[in-house]
This record gives C-alpha cells, sequence and structure tokens, in this order.
C-alpha cells in the first residue's frame, strides 16, 4: 500500500491500492473522479490488463501489454 500505512501516497499508490480493495473510502471518492482522464486514467488501464494477464483471463491482454510497452519505450526517446 502506500508510503506510511495511511493511502496518502502517490497517484499510483492510491490506484493499487484501490484495486486491492485496501483504499479509505473518503480516498477512494476522491481518487475516482481523476481516473477519467490523463495519466490515471491509463495506469487503470494498464493495472486492469497486467491482472488479466496474470489471471489469465485475457487472450488478448498479452498483445495490448506488447503494445503499450511498445509505445512507452517509444515515448520515452
Amino acid at each position: 500500500m502506500a508510503a506510511g500505512g495511511d493511502g496518502s501516497g502517490s497517484a499510483a499508490e492510491q490506484i493499487s491500492a484501490l484495486m486491492d480493495s485496501e483504499l479509505p473510502m473518503d480516498q477512494a471518492k476522491s481518487l475516482l473522479p481523476k481516473l477519467s482522464t490523463g495519466e490515471a486514467c491509463w495506469r487503470w488501464d494498464v493495472y486492469h490488463l497486467i491482472g488479466d494477464a496474470l489471471r489469465d483471463q485475457s487472450d488478448q491482454a498479452y498483445l495490448v501489454l506488447d503494445l503499450v510497452r511498445s509505445v512507452a519505450r517509444k515515448l520515452d526517446h
């Protein structure tokens, strides 16, 4: 969970905690509107794809994750 265990860490940590049902309700309510755009939206989608791939629930998850990795590498250069 977030640094300090109080859920007040980075947005990435909060998103992870939310997906694991470990984020306190008040923090979840303030985070949810941020999930519709930008990096938070991207992280939410990628975390779900990773979860699907780990659970082998989506044959396409591997292809999408490979595409995400490729795009991320291109953006880094």
